[in-house]
C-alpha cells in the first residue's frame, strides 16, 4: 500500500508544527518556518489509514496489557525493562529492553523460537547522514544501543505466547 501515517495529539502549537512539516514546514505557502517535507498520501493509503486508525485504541490498549505479562513475568536479573513515567502512557509499539549481552540473549531467544529484532543499531552521532557528529560520545546512547533488544509483542499475540517469551529470557544464563 505504500507509506502512511498519521498523528494524534491534543496540543494544537504541536498539530500546527506538525501540519507545517508535512508541508515544506510552511504555515503559509511559500514562507518555510521548518524544514520540511512534502509528504502526501493517495487516496488508496488515506482509506486504507482511515480503517486501520478505528481499531488503534484497542490495539494499543493490547499491547500495554502484554507490556504488563512481560513486566510481571520478566525477573532475569541483567535485563533493564522499558520505563514508563507516571504522565504518560506507552503504546508498546516494540517493547525494547536492555541487556548487556543482547547478543547472546538474542541468539537464545531464536534456538528456543523466539524472533526477536534490534532496533537503531546505530546511534544517530554513527550515521552517515550525521557525520558530522561522528567524532562526539553520547555514552548513555552509545549503550542503548549496544544493549537494545525488541522482544515481538503485537495485539495477536496471546498471554500465553508472551509468558513464555518472558520465562525463556527467565531461563538465560
Amino acid at each position: 500500500m505504500g507509506d502512511a501515517g498519521a498523528v494524534t495529539t491534543n496540543d494544537s502549537e504541536l498539530a500546527a508544527a506538525i501540519k507545517a512539516l508535512r508541508n515544506y514546514g510552511s504555515h503559509k505557502k511559500y514562507y518555510n518556518v521548518y524544514e520540511g517535507f512534502n509528504m502526501r498520501l493517495d487516496e488508496n493509503q488515506a482509506a486504507w489509514l482511515r480503517i486501520r486508525l478505528r481499531g488503534l485504541d484497542k490495539e494499543n490498549k493490547r499491547r500495554r496489557e502484554l507490556a504488563d505479562v512481560y513486566r510481571a513475568s520478566i525477573r532475569q536479573e541483567e535485563v533493564t525493562l522499558p520505563f514508563e513515567a507516571a504522565y504518560a502512557t506507552h503504546v508498546y509499539h516494540i517493547f525494547a529492553l536492555l541487556h548487556p549481552r543482547r547478543d547472546d540473549l538474542q541468539q537464545y531467544l531464536l534456538e528456543k523460537g523466539v524472533q526477536t529484532m534490534i532496533h537503531y543499531p546505530v546511534p544517530p552521532h554513527h550515521q552517515a547522514a550525521f557525520g558530522q557528529w561522528s567524532d562526539l560520545s553520547f555514552p548513555i546512547s552509545e549503550k542503548i544501543h549496544q544493549q537494545e533488544l525488541s522482544l515481538p509483542i503485537s495485539p495477536v499475540h496471546s498471554n500465553e505466547e508472551i509468558a513464555y517469551v518472558a520465562s525463556v529470557i527467565n531461563e538465560f544464563k
